[in-house]
């Protein structure tokens, strides 16, 4: 079984870190305290403690002198003053007793006594002192090193990548605190900077192969323009051009002129779709695509064509742009409808937050060609002009925007093959 740690709050790990070392300090310090005051009474004589001092006559004249310590709470040890059988009745008469009290200051101290007295009464001001000083590092230092340390670290890190236009790693801090979630916002920030440097860098690429696409495929009709006009000025320039010839070549130049048109015309719609914003709306999947491709059918039934269907999807919601995803369902199919000999294939699936959807046909396949040139935008085999490929064009550049790709193959033994894919998010 999984254990599961629950991480405090930066606000309550602090309290709690705090509460702890004052409580240590608190207790050592009492300890300290007591263990000097007891130094201090061990060293200085108790205040209760008396000097008695005995002065007896004796029948004979002389004098007997004595003197012993006791301590004013214990008076029963004054009776070994007189022990049984050692005087004579009634010679206490001729006793005199004189109470002193023991001198308890300091200055009755010897110097070492002195010095050790002074060191503990110091230590009990001096110490406590010192303990709430190291406690409060101790705190500090642990605090540091548990709560701020790692995440502090990380950040760091990340800051160095981000300024090194470096956007290709993650930020990880597992916990649930007041710098974990600043950890896990700055991981969505960054993932926020990497798709859009990405979706940027796919435009410019995008403009770029469309450019050099745009420059590959006019060249064609602009030599053909260019080889009729030096044909016309070579044959006017012999006298040789019939009238016949001259209709004949104008004809050819209003096909090439139209043709160039319509390449013009092309890539402003191109334009206008890449300016295309995606508006997501919830779906049901696989019901969503069973309506598709429902629709889609239709087309294949008015070329006396079969539709085959295979789903591997699960039931769930996604979020995606309907619209885009029928203009390009549309665009690919009807290029499959008008290859395929007997049948187009859907199919379609989800994994990892991508929707493919691989639209294929029993025809020819694509040229090998066609294939090679992946970075051209429009590539047809139609020599008249009438199809530029503008639907694959088309397709990729939304699958682009959507966040995915479209690729192109050859089915064993024949057909084609166009592979969508787009990026979905699950709401359900």
């Amino acid at each position: 079984m999984e254990k599961m740690k629950r991480q405090m709050s930066m606000k309550r790990a602090f309290i709690r870190a705090a509460a702890v070392m004052m409580i240590l300090v608190f207790t050592v310090s009492v300890l300290t305290i007591y263990g000097c005051r007891r130094i201090q009474r061990a060293i200085l004589p108790d205040s209760r403690e008396v000097w008695l001092h005995t002065r007896t006559v004796l029948p004979d004249g002389s004098v007997l002198q004595g003197e012993q310590r006791f301590t004013l709470d214990s008076p029963s040890e004054l009776c070994m003053l007189v022990p049984d059988g050692e005087y004579e009745k009634g010679s206490l008469e001729d006793t005199e007793f004189t109470i002193e009290r023991a001198e308890a200051g300091f200055w009755s101290l010897r110097p070492k006594q002195q010095l050790l007295y002074r060191a503990a009464g110091i230590s009990m001001a001096g110490l406590p002192f010192l303990y709430s000083m190291a406690g409060i590092g101790l705190c500090a230092w642990w605090f540091y090193r548990k709560k701020l340390s790692l995440p502090i670290q990380v950040l760091a890190d990340a800051a160095k990548h981000i300024i090194g236009q470096d956007l290709d790693f993650s930020v990880e801090y597992n916990s649930n605190d007041e710098l974990g979630r600043l950890c896990a916002a700055f991981e969505e920030m960054r993932q926020a900077l990497y798709d859009n440097n990405r979706q940027l860098w796919n435009m410019l690429e995008q403009r770029r192969i469309l450019q050099a696409s745009v420059a590959h495929d006019l060249r064609n009709p602009i030599a053909i323009a260019e080889g009729y006009v030096e044909y016309m000025q070579q044959c006017f320039a012999d006298g040789n051009l019939s009238d016949e010839e001259l209709r004949h070549t104008l004809s050819n130049l209003a096909v090439t002129a139209k043709r160039l048109e319509r390449y013009t015309d092309y890539i402003r719609d191109l334009n206008a779709i890449e300016e295309t914003d995606i508006k997501y709306s919830a779906v049901w999947l696989p019901d969503f695509l069973k309506r598709a491709v429902e629709s889609l059918s239709m087309l294949a039934q008015q070329h006396s064509l079969e539709t085959a269907c295979h789903f591997a999807v699960p039931e769930c919601r996604v979020q995606l742009d309907e619209q885009i995803f029928y203009r390009i369902a549309e665009n690919i199919f009807s290029n499959a409808v008008r290859y395929a000999a007997g049948r187009v294939s859907f199919c379609c699936s989800l994994a990892d937050g991508m929707l493919t959807v691989a639209i294929s046909d029993d025809g020819r396949g694509f040229p090998k060609a066609m294939l090679r040139k992946k970075d051209t935008i429009f590539y047809s085999e139609d020599q008249t002009g009438e199809h530029m490929g503008m639907g694959l064009a088309t397709s990729r550049i939304l699958c682009q925007k959507h966040g995915g790709s479209l690729e192109l193959s050859n089915n064993t033994p024949d057909g084609a093959c166009v592979t969508v894919r787009l990026a979905v998010r699950k709401t359900g």
